[in-house]
């Protein structure tokens, strides 16, 4: 495959990941907003939730794809390799895992412990391929500078939230809290971005 057939293979493979990507999470954030599962209860919204779910599943093999795809035209070197094939296993477990919570046969608590690393993992391997794509003039510089950016904005995030669960509860929790949430939040809601930043932008 010539570098312009694997160039436009990943513009393909990339573009699907961060749409479905984006569709889960707006489904996700919905789902919090109108079916409120931790407050006053709307049950005619829970719907979204399962949806979330199954996009996310849908969205697990286009972002294998993409992610062995942006791999090889990164030219990641060999032990990077090994960092590859983590995150796809990673990927493939979350999205197994899903589908069993799905078929009733484990909880959302396993699910989170299960994504939590992968994703963690899957940020900073972005980062590092698309890094490297900047290398091979691949991308602009900007695309693996927001690809930077998430990494850290998800690690301060969940040190500020691990933080508050350490301290006792009340005003300074709920500050840890929000203050936490806010970049761990925007983080997640930017991978998508990424993705379809990596499609526009890819040579």
């Amino acid at each position: 495959m010539s570098g312009d057939e694997m160039a436009e293979q990943v513009r393909i493979w990339a573009g699907v990941t961060g749409f479905l990507s984006a569709a889960s999470l707006l489904a996700l954030v919905l789902f919090f907003a109108l079916a409120r599962p931790w407050g006053d209860v709307q049950a005619g919204w829970f719907w979204l939730g399962p949806t979330n779910d199954w996009l996310s599943v849908l969205g697990a093999v286009p972002w294998i794809v993409a992610t062995i795809l942006l791999a090889r035209h990164a030219r990641l070197g060999g032990a990077w390799w090994v960092l590859t094939g983590a995150v796809v296993a990673g990927i493939a477990a979350m999205a197994i895992v899903t589908l069993v919570m799905l078929a009733g046969r484990t909880t959302l608590e396993v699910q989170t412990i299960t994504a939590l690393p992968a994703v963690l993992l899957a940020f900073v391997w972005t980062a590092i391929a698309t890094s490297a794509a900047v290398r091979q003039g691949a991308l602009p510089g900007w695309v693996a500078g927001l690809a930077v950016a998430l990494v850290v904005a998800l690690v301060v995030g969940a040190l500020l939230i691990g933080v508050a669960f350490l301290v006792p509860e009340g005003p300074s929790r709920v500050v840890l809290w929000v203050v936490g949430g806010v970049p761990g939040g925007l983080a997640w809601l930017g991978y998508p971005a990424a993705w379809l930043c990596i499609a526009a932008r890819v040579s």
